[in-house]
């Protein structure tokens, strides 16, 4: 188990249209020089292991994480970690100078990392690693758009025996692809609608159904569904009857249910459920009644049943759950009783129980955990006494423990993991000494260590470990000035 010591100084996938904005810069024809000429770089900043802003930090098996970061030679590339700094290096320099290739979307499958990514001379196109430089190669080239920005493949989602992806298609849509990762099986699935409107986009997997959302002009932006053929490939139902677009999100499956909240221009935004028919597509509940909305959100399943945040217009933002019926539909607990509300944060779950932030009025935003029922929804530890709030977020589980960012009286907002009592709720490091803030991020169990990325005290993101005996260290050379 992870415990503190005194250390001494020595982290919803990215989007189609995203990805076309950074594209364009990107792809654009590489300088000769490998610096940029209108930001001067620093000795310091030539270390092998300067780079900063490390994110998307994916495992590579149990013992090695995949990331990307920006290094000011190089660029924004592809790094790699056995959560050790000797272990730590530039994976590839797929895009040689100092623009970058831009990794974004990592995703796990058949033993590698797939991820989008430019090589300045065909725009943004799949690639996949198997953790070497000479296995880090592109899967093949799509079609894309004419012009620079290549496919764009984003929202990298394993269904099945395949991995699944939206790309840009020549007539500039986006639309529904699959790979299992050599050029001969990476095919289009299917055409959801010709033209640039065509954007699919939400790919979740519930079961042996592929859901997502689609744009046609006949019904809008509305929910579809397919097996991984083009014939079974669907739309489920026009929540929202017509051209407009029923405001579809958050969809977050629930063992073979799906849940999303949807606007259907008479209920407002609430939550609805799919088992992917157009007759088990429905409104669960008008949490708040009529043409209001209780904008239900931070959507989590815990135990085959749903956990949302909602305001019924009574009580305020508050813990919701539910079956899938009216009847299972209902308010956990009003820890902030009156109308103010008190959820503030997404949820996590660790061990059959949520966590969350919340306030119940006397104290501020503070960590609590709830087992789905009124009794057992409590708050775990007052972090920062008083009415003041230690606003807890980013969770995750990592080595057994919640991880998550928090700042108490006296330190700014640093990691800390708790086992779900007050005693053993601990701050496990204080990065940037004092009430200054490191701002933790993307807490990931690599080998016998927790990673994240924080900031280093200098306005640079960096990356940490903190090993089971609690000891803090940067995976990193030192930057003593901000990489701008």
């Amino acid at each position: 188990m992870l415990r503190p010591s005194i250390v001494t100084q020595p982290v919803v996938p990215a989007r189609p249209l995203l990805l076309a904005a950074l594209a364009v810069v990107l792809a654009a024809p590489v300088a000769a020089q490998t610096q940029d000429p209108e930001r001067p770089v620093l000795p310091e900043q030539r270390a092998l292991r300067a780079f900063v802003s490390p994110t998307q930090l994916t495992l590579l098996g149990e013992r090695r994480a995949v990331f990307t970061a920006v290094h000011a030679l190089s660029g924004q590339e592809l790094w790699i970690t056995d959560g050790t700094a000797g272990g730590t290096r530039l994976l590839k320099d797929i895009l040689p100078g100092f623009r970058g290739a831009y990794p974004s979307s990592l995703t796990p499958y058949r033993g590698r990392i797939y991820f989008a990514a430019t090589d300045g001379e065909h725009g943004v196109q799949l690639w996949r690693t198997d953790g070497t430089e000479r296995g880090t190669v592109v899967v093949t080239q799509l079609p894309g758009a004419p012009g620079s920005d290549g496919a764009l493949p984003a929202e990298l989602t394993v269904f099945k025996d395949a991995l699944y992806f939206v790309a840009k298609e020549p007539d500039g849509g986006f639309q529904l692809w699959k790979t299992q990762g050599t050029a001969q099986s990476t095919v289009r699935v299917a055409a959801i609608a010709p033209g640039s409107r065509a954007l699919v986009r939400q790919l979740t997997v519930v079961g042996d159904r592929l859901f997502f959302t689609a744009t046609t002009a006949e019904h809008g932006h509305e929910l579809w569904v397919s097996d991984g053929s083009a014939k079974g490939t669907r739309l489920v139902k026009d929540v929202r009857a017509g051209p407009e677009d029923g405001g579809i999100a958050r969809l977050t499956a629930v063992g073979r249910q799906l849940y999303f909240t949807a606007n259907d221009g008479q209920h407002g935004t609430e939550l609805w459920t799919s088992d992917g028919t157009a007759e088990g597509t429905r409104l669960v509940k008008d949490v708040r009644a009529g043409d209001a909305a209780s904008q239900p959100r931070h959507l989590t399943a815990m135990k085959g049943v749903l956990y949302f945040a909602a305001d019924d217009g009574h009580h305020g933002i508050e813990l919701w759950r539910s079956d899938g019926t009216a009847d299972g539909t209902r308010l956990v607990k009003d820890i902030q009783p009156g109308p103010r509300g008190s959820l503030s944060s997404p949820m996590a779950v660790m061990n059959g129980r949520l966590y969350f932030a919340a306030t119940d009025g006397e104290s501020g935003a503070e960590l609590w955990s709830s087992d789905g029922t009124e009794a057992g929804t409590r708050r775990v530890a007052d972090i920062a006494a008083g009415a003041s709030s230690a606003t807890p977020s980013r969770f995750e589980v990592a080595a057994g423990r919640l991880w998550f960012s928090a700042g108490d009286a006296m330190h700014g907002v640093e990691p800390w993991s708790t086992d779900g009592t007050a005693a053993g709720t601990r701050r496990m490091a204080d990065v940037v000494p004092g009430a200054a803030h490191s701002m933790p991020v993307g807490f990931t169990a690599v080998g016998d260590a927790v990673l994240f990325t924080a900031d280093d005290g200098h306005g640079n993101e960096r990356l940490w470990r903190i090993d089971r005996a609690g000891r803090l260290s940067l995976l990193g050379d030192p930057l003593q000035q901000r990489l701008r």
